[in-house]
């Protein structure tokens, strides 16, 4: 089924009352959650704006640790309706006005990507969710007013330097951007669970590895009796291997089989496939990904500075409740 996005933290449930994870301490949900400057937050606004969370957290935790995240979701929406609801309040008090068509571009764009500009499947979508069309329209707008004023007061200030990438790369390129040396391999295990199969795959396992020397036989097509082959697609960090089997690979290189290797009761035949040296990454390589955690960080810097000069400059009120007991 459809969901309509909505501002203020996202999607909303069909109806409060039919939600799942609703308190069931008795507290209502026409409860004060927060007030901002007057308008009211209640417990139901912050339960619809929790779309699954129930499912979600119960998939991983139960009983009272259930209960706790849940109730750590809880303030966290409540605290989004909150951020929410002062952006709105400083766009009005500033005087701030949308131009009708950016208001209708961004309501079409909405029903465009969630309905394929399918008006029938949209409406029907609205009467699932008890929306009047106006009450959409009204959050559509809402949404939109955040978005912009967000980017007016965070996104457009936010100045990644040259000089804050080599930084951030120079302090952290040992920890943060060395590659370990790293191997490709494929194994034939050959099965031995009494001391004389073992000496028997021993011998079977040294006369196949001449014959994968000698050019008659490719390693990966030497399967045979008593034999599996496992050919990793993925590397292995060389620390990570058991010693014996790191000491027989030492002086491989690409294409070279071990001696048969015993590990743990059983044996192996080792082809080392590709090895990857030691490195750091180089700066241009990983540069992306710093400019994209310290943008990152920088919003998250700036959004809460000004949430907070919001919060100063207007009033604003929190109610915590014992819910999900």
């Amino acid at each position: 089924m459809n969901r309509l996005v909505l501002p203020l933290a996202a999607l909303i449930w069909t109806t409060v009352a039919g939600a799942q994870g609703l308190p069931a301490s008795g507290v209502l949900l026409d409860s004060y959650a927060a007030i901002v400057n007057g308008k009211v937050v209640t417990v139901g606004d912050v339960l619809s704006a929790m779309p699954a969370a129930h499912e979600r957290l119960a998939a991983q935790y139960s009983g009272r640790e259930l209960g706790a995240k849940l109730l750590e979701k809880f303030n966290d929406v409540r605290d989004a309706l909150v951020e929410a609801e002062l952006i709105l309040l400083d766009f009005e008090t500033q005087g701030g006005a949308l131009p009708d068509r950016a208001i209708e571009d961004h309501v079409n764009s909405v029903i465009h990507d969630q309905f394929q500009n399918d008006r029938t499947a949209f409406l029907k979508a609205l009467a699932d969710q008890r929306l009047t069309y106006a009450e959409w329209h009204k959050q559509m707008k809402d949404q939109l007013v955040v978005q912009i004023m967000r980017q007016k007061e965070v996104s457009a200030k936010i100045l990644i330097t040259p000089l804050d990438l080599q930084a951030a790369y120079d302090a952290r390129k040992l920890s943060a951007y060395s590659l370990p040396e790293r191997v490709r391999l494929r194994t034939l295990a050959f099965a031995a669970d009494t001391p004389e199969e073992l000496r028997t795959a021993r011998e079977k396992a040294a006369a196949l590895r001449g014959r994968v020397l000698a050019g008659d036989v490719a390693f990966e097509a030497a399967a045979s009796d008593g034999a599996t082959l496992q050919d990793d697609a993925e590397f292995l960090d060389v620390a990570s291997l058991n010693e014996t089997l790191r000491a027989a690979l030492g002086g491989l290189a690409p294409g070279g089989i071990s001696e048969p290797v015993e590990i743990g009761g059983a044996l192996y035949l080792v082809q080392l496939v590709e090895r990857q040296d030691a490195r750091v990454r180089p700066f241009d390589e990983v540069a992306p990904e710093i400019e994209k955690e310290l943008r990152k960080s920088e919003f998250a810097r700036l959004n809460k500075a000004w949430i907070d000069s919001l919060r100063a400059k207007y009033y604003v009120q929190l109610f915590d409740h014992d819910l999900f007991d």
